[in-house]
């Protein structure tokens, strides 16, 4: 090729006035792999970097709670009746706020209001955090043998899951209350405490949760063992569980992700809902429901103590939605918003 042939970086083929790179100013394009561009769009999203702030502050107090418990930093369980007038209120304004307690004593028994908050945020954590991972394993597995295998038993399971969100969960829960906690205690060898009836809250949650992610998996399973490392796979000889769990599994990583994020508020709202109907974890341990369901009786005459679990409980489950929408985004930048 002659000189005059020959195209300089950064020179436009055309003729154009772009000077030609000097010798070794080259540079090299940078690949960036599919996590670094997620992460790319994940930080360029405001409101999902607030939440994921918002998230992490609340998972480090959850984890926190029960140490500043054990080293008497928190104290949700002693009662102060002498901060209570005649009618067990709160002396003062804002909940009898004070250098003692920020944010001020319970209605009716003189507790540390912050105390039984920031240990109530571990509970309910517990709790949802349990139940999303369970829902997402059973979902799972129900989704990849169902999308997988196809024909009878794609059908089976399919109905299997119709039938299962069918069910009216609350109604089962409230049905299956005494005899579940009974259950629950006789093969954990428990007693009738706060950790047996936050198992049975979170189990029945599970067993009635899973069937959105069976059917999320099931439809990305579909797509993906049409895919060459699959059909290798197949040809090959491996074994379905093998192909289910090496080959299927890894790659859907990301839905995977994205739905314990979003079930993760569905369920912290289903255990304060659970907690007014008397289902789940009881006082005096403190959840994030059961103090919410404990200060409707106080809503008139202490409404700070009313608004207080409200706001948080509000702010941590919008804080998980803007998060799973937003890692929903930047994982699947090209799917429905």
């Amino acid at each position: 090729m002659s000189e005059s042939a020959t195209v300089f970086e950064g020179e436009e083929l055309s003729g154009g006035s772009t000077p030609p790179s000097a010798p070794g100013e080259a540079k090299a394009i940078a690949g960036k792999s599919p996590m670094k561009l997620a992460m790319m769009r994940l930080r360029k999203d405001k409101p999902t970097m607030v939440s994921l702030t918002v998230v992490i502050l609340v998972v480090v107090a959850a984890v926190l709670a029960p140490l500043l418990v054990k080293m008497g930093v928190l104290d949700p369980f002693s009662y102060n009746q002498n901060l209570l007038d005649a009618n067990t209120i709160p002396e003062g304004g804002w909940s009898g706020a004070s250098g003692a307690h920020p944010l001020g004593v319970e209605p009716g028994t003189g507790r540390d209001a912050m105390s039984r908050f920031w240990y109530g945020i571990t509970f309910s954590l517990m709790i949802a955090l349990t139940a999303a991972m369970l829902s997402v394993i059973i979902g799972a597995v129900v989704g990849i043998i169902a999308g997988f295998s196809g024909g009878w038993v794609d059908a089976i399971l399919s109905r299997f899951t119709d039938l299962t969100l069918s069910f009216p969960s609350t109604l089962m829960l409230l049905a299956l209350s005494s005899l579940g906690l009974k259950l629950v205690q006789q093969v954990t060898g428990l007693p009738n405490g706060p950790l047996a009836q936050g198992i049975y809250c979170t189990v029945v949650l599970a067993i009635f949760g899973w069937t959105s992610t069976a059917r999320v998996v099931r439809g990305q399973v579909l797509s993906i063992k049409q895919r060459e490392f699959v059909e290798a796979a197949v040809v090959l000889g491996a074994s379905k569980p093998r192909i289910y769990f090496k080959e299927i599994l890894p790659n859907l990583w990301a839905p995977l992700l994205v739905l314990v994020t979003l079930m993760m508020p569905a369920y912290i709202s289903a255990e304060a809902a659970l907690s007014y109907l008397q289902v789940s974890v009881k006082p005096p341990t403190p959840t994030l429901g059961n103090v919410l369901a404990d200060s409707l009786k106080y809503a008139q005459v202490d409404p700070f103590y009313f608004f207080m679990p409200a706001i948080l409980i509000a702010t941590i489950v919008i804080s998980f939605n803007l998060l799973g929408d937003g890692l929903r985004d930047a994982l699947d930048p090209k799917g429905d918003r």
